[in-house]
């Protein structure tokens, strides 16, 4: 998933309160008039990044929809995991939300300790869009196809890098699965977002990048550049062009990138439902659907039964590849 603190251009202002401390008795709340009170969106980055944005056009939505405030709190800080561990730590009443991205669904994998337990100290409210990874090149580089790409890098061991959005990403888990699996040496490059990518891939210092499509499609659109595969079960709309990893044989690409909404563990169900309701009802509005296509990702909105089948699936199998490729990071 591209950098977290990207900034886009459209905005969705949402007016703000103040954020108001519950008694902890509300956390036992199954009240079917939920909500009677304003709620809060935890964003563990700065204001301005995708995240955010997308925080707060559902937030407006919701107010709409409950006339209740929705207050955005924006508490960036140790790769995303101070928001997320405020999140965890909040009463499970329902007031408080996180919506974050899903490199928190693998950290396990990656780090020896962490402030949260993802499969205890959460529970799963709605996967709100999704964003396939795409393997970049250079319009004139001498390959059109993924494999045409694999036999020269083959030939040419230890020239050829690929830029990610840095250690530990989706970007640089994908990288190395494709090292494994087509048995490469391309060289990890990390990058601390977008940006930087698109300027050493565009300047020759890059020969391939792993990036979000809500990057490259811009790109795209300049002719400077094509993009080889991407990474799901399926192609996608921004790019039904492109095959996929698996229609050209390599497995190990089947997640996407996610942004998800959790909630504290133990919140009630009912109103973990309402949530996901409200939220799916969110993004369905023209408004909001269109606005994450502009992105190029795919609008989501689902229950909280299958975004916990989603983070399931996906973690066992980015766990498989990070244990595979011996992926750490300090």
């Amino acid at each position: 998933m591209s950098d977290p603190c990207k900034r886009l251009s459209r905005r969705t202002v949402l007016a703000l309160s103040s954020a108001v401390a519950w008694p902890a008795s509300w956390s036992q709340s199954t009240d079917s008039a939920f909500p009677q009170r304003p709620l809060k969106i935890i964003v563990p980055f700065t204001p301005g990044g995708t995240t955010d944005i997308m925080a707060r056009a559902i937030g407006q939505k919701l107010t709409e929809y409950w006339r209740q405030p929705v207050v955005v709190d924006n508490r960036p800080g140790a790769a995303g995991w101070l928001g997320m561990t405020a999140v965890a730590k909040s009463p499970p009443d329902g007031y408080t939300l996180g919506i974050t991205i899903s490199s928190i669904i693998y950290a396990k994998s990656l780090y020896a300790k962490l402030p949260f337990n993802m499969e205890t100290d959460f529970e799963p409210v709605s996967l709100l869009s999704r964003s396939a990874i795409t393997l970049v090149v250079l319009s004139n580089f001498p390959a059109n196809t993924l494999q045409e790409f694999v036999d020269l890098v083959r030939k040419q061991p230890g020239k050829h890098n690929y830029g990610s959005f840095g250690q530990g990403t989706s970007a640089h888990i994908f990288g190395e699965t494709l090292n494994l699996h087509a048995k490469l040496d391309l060289v990890h490059a990390p990058y601390r977002g977008a940006a930087p990518i698109v300027t050493d891939l565009l300047g020759g210092q890059l020969s391939s990048a792993f990036v979000d499509t809500g990057t490259v499609i811009p790109l795209l659109q300049t002719g400077k550049v094509k993009v080889l595969a991407v990474s799901g079960t399926q192609r996608i709309t921004a790019l039904p062009q492109v095959p996929t990893f698996a229609e050209q044989g390599y497995k190990g690409f089947e997640p996407v990138g996610f942004f998800q909404a959790l909630a504290p563990s133990r919140t009630p169900k009912d109103i973990l439902n309402k949530l996901s309701e409200g939220i799916a009802r969110a993004l369905r509005s023209e408004e909001i659907a269109n606005r994450i296509r502009d992105w190029g990702q795919e609008p989501g909105g689902s229950t909280p039964d299958e975004l916990g089948e989603a983070i399931r699936r996906d973690a066992l199998i980015f766990d498989r590849a990070i244990k595979a490729a011996n992926i750490q990071v300090e």
